[in-house]
This record gives C-alpha cells, structure tokens and sequence, in this order.
C-alpha cells in the first residue's frame, strides 16, 4: 500500500481540519481516508461534507447515523447538536439540490472498508458505527477476544476520541506511552487514531495518524480552538459545554 493519511471524529470544526490538513500537505501521502463523524457537536457542518467529499473514502460514523436516522443512544446534549446539524443540512436559504447533494453524500456511506488485511470502522469491527472500545476494555475479555476475531491484522477506528494502541493479549498503549509510533508486528492490533475535531484525551490538539503498510504514526495539531468555541456560542442551537470542552481536550 502507498502512505496514506487517516483521520476520524471531525465533528464540523472547520479550524481544525484545515489545520490538519495542511499538516498532512507537508508530508506528501497518496491518499486521505476518513473514519466517520464528519459532522456533529461542531459549528461547521456544510463545509465538512463539502472538504469530506475530496476523501479518498468516508465512513459512516454514530453521527452520520443520527442525522440520518435516530439518534438513539445519545445523551441530551448531543442529541441537540444532532437536530442542530440536520437543520443546517436543511437551510432554506440554500439551493435545494445543495442540499439534497449533502443528505444523499451522507445516505451513500460505507460501514467498513476492507484493504488486503487492514480493516476501516469507525466504532469496532462488531458493532461498526456504536461500540466503543475503551482503554478500560483490555479488562473484558470477552468483548475483546470478539473484536480481535473479526480483525485480520490491523483495525483502524476512532469513535472514543481516545489515540492509541489495543493489542491481542490484551493491552492498551496510550500514545503518550509509545511516543506517537507503533510498529507493526505479527500481532493483531486495534488502532485508534483520536480525533481531529474533539480530542478527548486531555490535550486539546486535533489528533490524526499517517500510515505506510509497516509504521503508524500520530501526529498532534495545534489548531485555533477558540475560533471554533465563539462559533458554537453563536451558533443559536449548540450546548455551550460543547465550546468548553474543546479547550480542555475532554
């Protein structure tokens, strides 16, 4: 396979993902993949899709599905940064194929994408666009041995915001613990490769990995988050706490 850029959880935060972008313009990779959660709890929902579209292919994350369906499972907050986003979606201000161009990108998204032995979901390989597989997990077994089986050598997700490494025998790496790069082995391994638009692991920089077939590496982007937190307060629609948690990177 070429070097390849992968990125997941965008969330509509336009400053962010310009920032990573033109990170991973510097480092000359053939091709973007994208994990899921385009849009949802941010500002910038339209202008996501439209940059989404240049992927070389796009997943369908728990927020797509929740735009698109129910929005089952989701605490109150996002649940209102869900019918936020289908209204923006909806603009009656908007050219109506614009617009049904947006719902129909959204409609025609994939669940996992298979390349040679390397698995793409956004969740986990057993519950694609729901389950969370968290650094608490390596301590159930059970669930992990299912994962592990629907992988067949590497599974990349995001979902958790969380970046790091799940190996087989049950342990996790945080990537502060393996200095941003993993190697590949013999091993099965579950890669999650945070978030660009909410990280969720104390450092509020965008989060996302490069990927050349033998060696992952996370890359941490500082970006304008107070830009994207006065947006949300604008927004008329979105929970302030969605602001606030950008500056913590919670």
């Amino acid at each position: 396979m070429g070097h390849v850029a992968i990125i997941s959880d965008l969330h509509s935060n336009l400053e962010a993902l310009h920032e990573v972008l033109a990170d991973i313009e510097k480092r000359h990779v053939d091709e973007i993949l994208c994990l899921g959660d385009i849009i949802g709890y941010g500002p910038n929902p339209r202008e996501s899709i439209d940059i989404a579209k240049g992927f070389s292919f796009n997943l369908l994350g728990n927020h797509e599905e929740a735009v698109l369906f129910l929005a089952e499972d989701f605490n109150q907050k996002a649940r209102q940064a869900v019918d936020w986003t289908r209204d923006q979606l909806n603009l009656a201000d908007k050219d109506v194929a614009e617009n049904h161009a947006m719902w129909n990108f959204l409609g025609d998204l994939r669940k996992k994408v298979v390349r040679g032995d390397v698995l793409y979901v956004h969740g986990s390989p057993r519950i694609p666009t729901r389950e969370y597989v968290m650094p608490r997990d390596v301590n159930n077994r059970e669930k992990m041995e299912e994962i592990f089986a629907q992988i067949p050598h590497v599974c990349f997700v995001g979902h958790t915001h969380v970046p790091g490494v799940f190996t087989d025998d049950f342990q996790f790496f945080h990537t502060s613990m393996i200095q941003n790069q993993w190697k590949l082995n013999a091993r099965k391994t579950l890669i999650n490769i945070g978030s660009v638009g909410q990280p969720r692991d104390g450092d509020n920089r965008a989060s996302y990995v490069t990927f050349d077939g033998e060696t992952v590496e996370w890359h941490r982007i500082p970006y304008d988050f107070e830009a994207t937190m006065q947006k949300i307060r604008n927004s008329k629609g979105l929970p302030e706490y969605l602001a606030d948690r950008l500056r913590e990177g919670r």
